[in-house]
């Protein structure tokens, strides 16, 4: 933020310009912070599942029981967890329909399949 009120006070010219980039990344933001069916809790439990190094027996039963306290909070079915964090192949889509939708007549097809790409695979990480 600090930045940004430097670049203002250094050009006032561009501070329409910027206000419209922050309004802009606001929208992707929100179109992609709302997780109304536990998208992000059922990446983390599978990922408590499937650890990204090996460990001893006491700690992978630690990690799996986090995400089995998860998945019960959530009141998930076992069969709605997916077998590997980035299984969830819907998600591209669901992600593209929403940036469509807040982008609309900002940016052209092909701007916006590249910020779905881009929001994607920061959302498999």
């Amino acid at each position: 933020m600090a930045r940004i009120m430097r670049i203002v006070r250094t050009c006032p010219d561009a501070a329409g310009e910027i206000l419209e980039l922050m309004f802009l990344v606001s929208q992707i933001e929100a179109a992609t912070t709302v997780d109304r069916e536990y998208r992000d809790a059922k990446r983390v439990i599978s990922r408590l599942r499937n650890p990204l190094w090996d460990m001893g027996p006491a700690d992978r039963e630690k990690l799996l029981s986090a995400a089995e306290a998860i998945r019960r909070v959530c009141r998930l079915a076992e069969d709605e967890i997916p077998p590997v964090p980035i299984a969830d192949a819907g998600e591209r889509a669901r992600v593209e329909a929403r940036l469509s939708a807040a982008l609309a007549g900002e940016f052209d097809d092909a701007q916006i399949a590249r910020v779905t790409g881009i929001v994607a695979a920061v959302l498999q990480n």
